[in-house]
């Protein structure tokens, strides 16, 4: 019931994983609303147990959390939401995991609350797969902590590394904190703390990281917080579509320049696939004892479809189990903080 096209754009996604054999998938809202969107597009909700890898089927929920409502009163106050009824879901053991592409504040406050956290995880974080100049990189948290302490930043640093190796398939992940600077004297007293924490933590890490570092691909995961992150990774959307589209401009400006253009047609294509988010699906709550997955607000049916993908291939992956054995192991400091209030509003 979440996102900017809901709940058709959900329906027709949940319909494309199906036939992906990305199934079974339980589509959980207003009833009434998703049996009309599948009869528009002709897709059959089943019932029964047990369900197809082709199947899609409905569970009820009275109630939904609006994108402007506040995470935090909503995910207490409406128990009955969509939201409250997947992460149910889960928890029960009727499904591997949730997505969601509505209010991503509510999703990590009420998984929070059904779900619980990954033991030695004060703060979950929402990871973000950022494409670069060579090998894509993780960058965390992209939106759910707006302030931080030290302790929670080490966390994240832990978590995002082992998420690179199963997700980025990479051996010993290369570990940077976003500052102004690479010198050890640059950052606020809260970055200089949280980066005496991460060299004790046995990861590959190799100190603060600029802005300009981040579409280089410097390192394998870009560690911040929450509003840093998710300022930094729109700006990273923002300027690689201006770029694409300056470029398709500038060759369509002479005549020369559209016969190059022509000929540099496939190149182009490839970097614009590269450079859709949608094709990355969503980016995963790390900390939550569950795979939660939020996906783009404004995702339409193929982001929806490869967002069930990525929430299947984390369950398959084991992701909760790896991220409380790499957090179990690096013991890292805890802040004493893991309240609700420091969610982004």
């Amino acid at each position: 019931m979440g996102g900017d096209h809901a709940p058709a754009a959900v329906v027709e996604g949940a319909a494309l994983a199906a036939r992906r054999g990305l199934g079974p998938i339980v589509l959980v809202g207003d009833q009434d609303a998703i049996r009309r969107e599948a009869a528009r597009i002709g897709l059959v909700l089943v019932g029964g147990d047990p369900l197809g890898p082709n199947d899609v089927s409905v569970e009820h929920a009275d109630e939904c959390i609006a994108m402007d409502e506040s995470p935090v009163k909503a995910a207490r106050n409406k128990r009955g939401s969509s939201m409250h009824v997947a992460c149910g879901l889960v928890r029960d053991g009727r499904a591997c995991g949730v997505l969601s592409a509505g209010n991503s504040g509510a999703l990590m406050a009420v998984a929070l609350l059904s779900l619980k956290r990954i033991p030695r995880c004060e703060r979950p974080a929402i990871a973000a797969i950022l494409p670069t100049r060579g090998t894509p990189s993780v960058l965390l948290d992209v939106g759910a902590n707006v302030e931080c302490r030290a302790p929670h930043l080490a966390q994240f640093g832990v978590m995002g590394s082992a998420y690179a190796e199963i997700r980025l398939g990479r051996s010993a992940p290369r570990v940077g904190l976003l500052s102004n600077g690479t010198e050890p004297t640059k950052g606020t007293e809260l970055l200089r703390e949280a980066d005496a924490l991460l060299r004790s933590t046995g990861l590959s890490y190799v100190g603060f990281v600029e802005g300009r570092d981040l579409p280089m691909g410097a390192v394998d995961v870009v560690v911040t917080d929450g509003f840093t992150g998710n300022v930094a990774l729109k700006l990273s959307e923002g300027i690689a579509l201006a770029m694409v589209d300056r470029l398709r401009n500038a060759l369509k400006a002479t005549v020369m320049g559209a016969l190059g253009g022509l000929m540099a047609r496939g190149a182009l294509m490839s970097l614009k696939e590269e450079l859709d988010w949608g094709r990355i699906g969503g980016a995963p709550l790390l900390g939550i004892d569950a795979v939660v997955v939020a996906a783009h607000g404004s995702s339409g049916a193929d982001a929806v479809a490869n967002g069930v993908r990525v929430t299947r291939e984390l369950a398959q992956l084991g992701l909760v189990s790896r991220l409380r054995a790499a957090l179990a192991s690096a013991d890292v400091p805890q802040s004493g903080t893991n309240s609700l209030g420091g969610l982004m509003p």
